[in-house]
């Protein structure tokens, strides 16, 4: 399998603080944009830290919308595909929420063409502000 292509642990959001840190409102380093389904919230990062792998990616499914745990996890298990197979080699230093604002389960067509969306998207708003 080639790496580039992976979705492994070390490009997932694990950090308590980081989580915090990306949902913190008043924070002028968090951004936010939707594009159905899902709301997007990244955390541009320059990063001093040669150990962390960026982007890294935090995948979130409402409970109170979805009350079944294979319902969710099938909606991130799309997320995780789509993100996965339209990721390319993204060298932007950032952390990003995908957040599934949808009342139903879509299927894996809309989700990966709004993925691919919000990739081109980040791409360029985190060009933009890094040659700010």
């Amino acid at each position: 399998m080639s790496k580039e292509n992976s979705f492994g642990k070390n490009e997932r959001i694990k950090s308590k603080k980081t989580i915090s840190a990306l949902f913190d409102r008043n924070s002028p380093a968090n951004s936010s944009f939707l594009v159905y389904p899902f709301k997007v919230i990244y955390h541009t990062s320059p990063s001093e830290d040669n150990l962390v792998i960026f982007p890294q990616v935090l995948i979130s499914v409402s409970k109170r919308k979805f009350k079944n745990a294979t319902d969710r996890n099938l909606v991130k298990r799309r997320t995780k595909e789509a993100y996965r197979t339209n990721k390319k080699a993204f060298d932007f230093n950032a952390f990003v929420a995908f957040i599934y604002v949808a009342n139903d389960i879509l299927d894996f067509s809309p989700i990966e063409k709004s993925m691919k969306t919000i990739l081109a998207r980040l791409e360029k708003e985190t060009r933009d502000k890094a040659s700010h």
